[in-house]
């Protein structure tokens, strides 16, 4: 793996470890996330399911984008590895 790659990879693990203490778990806050999309659109959504349309989110911006998003990416990262923990019914 290239050390661009490893660069990238532990901003994202920074953010991730700032966002847990900001934000608490975070299966807790996405399985909130996941109840308002739920109430939004009338159909059941989990909180894997939030995880990774959040992923998306960021994945259609950087679609988009002109440049590459460094932030896009970083948090498109942090939402597929979070999606994956829920998945894998690990602590988040």
């Amino acid at each position: 793996m290239s050390i661009e790659a490893k660069n990238i990879l532990s901003a994202a693990q920074s953010i991730l470890t700032e966002r847990g203490r900001q934000y608490g778990d975070a299966e807790v806050l996405f399985r909130q996330i996941a109840l308002r999309f739920s109430l939004v659109l009338g159909v059941p959504v989990t909180a894997y399911e939030a995880a990774r349309l959040l992923a998306e989110l960021k994945n259609a911006r950087m679609d988009l984008a002109e440049d590459y998003n460094e932030d896009s990416a970083l948090d498109a990262i942090n939402y597929i590895a979070i999606a994956g923990a829920i998945a894998d019914g690990q602590e988040t």
